[in-house]
């Protein structure tokens, strides 16, 4: 028998997304007013819809124990792609849409996606704007995929950058695939 973790073919990792997806969707439903709606792959991998017709589009991340996020992670570059489709299609700034990035890894301590964490911590007295900060990261990546989401990125206009980043919340150090029932 192959080894599953050395198997080119393998979608061991894919599998265990798919199976997290309905798990943490009823974690996530049990913590929410009981008028929210969940769908599963629609916009994004989890979408939810409160009573207000405000969504909240979900990419969730099953990351190896120790994973971390930084400034480049793709994880975090494919979901604003994502997210920047969704937000130009529903109207930019009038979009009634949030974005949360759930993710088992933890996000790095010198990363600007600091800034997207719930639980923020302070600035330290940092003056530079998170847009700034995201020009700065994306000018510095050598990825063709993140350059191509940099361009997407950069055809909006300086307050609608600031509104997209604004809707962008990161939700790190999640429960596992595992957890998950135990905790429900």
């Amino acid at each position: 028998m192959t080894d599953d973790s050395t198997d080119q073919y393998s979608a061991g990792e894919q599998g265990l997304g798919y199976i997290y997806q309905p798990r943490f969707a009823l974690l996530r439903l049990m913590q929410l007013p009981e008028s929210t709606s969940v769908m599963i792959e629609k916009d994004d991998d989890l979408d939810f819809l409160d009573i207000d017709n405000v969504k909240s589009l979900a990419s969730l991340k099953h990351k190896a124990i120790g994973d971390r996020l930084t400034d480049l992670s793709t994880d975090f570059w494919k979901s604003v792609r994502i997210w920047l489709a969704r937000y130009n299609r529903d109207g930019r700034s009038e979009a009634s849409l949030r974005f949360f990035l759930f993710t088992t890894g933890t996000v790095s301590k010198t990363s600007f996606l600091r800034r997207f964490l719930l639980d923020r911590a302070s600035e330290d007295g940092k003056t530079a704007s998170l847009s700034q900060l995201v020009g700065e990261a994306l000018a510095k990546t050598r990825s063709d995929l993140i350059g191509e989401i940099a361009k997407e990125f950069h055809l909006l206009n300086d307050e609608e950058k600031d509104d997209f980043l604004s809707r962008i919340v990161i939700f790190d150090s999640g429960p596992r695939i595992v957890d998950v029932p135990s905790i429900i």
